[in-house]
């Protein structure tokens, strides 16, 4: 499987770095199956942090492996991947047992439905379903795209980097 990460710094062998602030799958080395976001992530960090140049490394992942990998995927946005996604929202340090997860991206334009779900919780955290159905029926109108997280030093051994690309 071909997995695209953009990034502003060049480097050819990947890290997972802890990350400096809340990400949807907390930390590790993200990637997704989608090169025309990969692209638009290499843009977004290098107009954040005003340095270097966007750049797309293009790596080839051994899904053959991936049986002896713990894997956690979300097929699509459900209340168990938006609870995932808030929790590692609220908690920079929240650890997960796996080795790679799956699942949609929480981007910019959902970002809003996700901090109003997590708002309503926090102020009647009895109405949690109905808060979480009216999300994800929002959420669903949305073309999302995936985000594929290497979590362990093991998952980053099965990727193999193919090439980096200047944009």
């Amino acid at each position: 499987m071909k997995v695209y990460h953009g990034t502003n710094i060049k480097f050819d062998t990947p890290k997972i770095l802890k990350p400096n602030r809340a990400l949807d799958f907390g930390a590790g080395f993200y990637t997704t199956t989608d090169e025309e976001q990969a692209i638009s992530w290499a843009k977004m960090v290098v107009n954040r942090s005003q340095k270097g140049v966007p750049l797309l490394n293009v790596y080839e992942f051994d899904a053959d492996f991936s049986d002896k990998l713990q894997i956690i995927r979300f097929e699509n946005p459900t209340k168990e991947w938006l609870d995932f996604v808030c929790e590692h929202r609220l908690n920079i340090d929240l650890k997960d047992d796996c080795d790679l997860i799956i699942g949609p991206v929480a981007n910019d334009t959902t970002i809003p439905t996700i901090q109003s779900y997590i708002n309503a919780i926090e102020t009647n955290p009895n109405s949690k379903d109905f808060f979480a159905e009216f999300a994800i029926r929002q959420l669903r109108t949305d073309k999302l795209k995936d985000q594929v997280v290497f979590k362990t030093e093991k998952s980053l051994q099965q990727l193999k980097l193919k090439e980096i690309m200047p944009l």
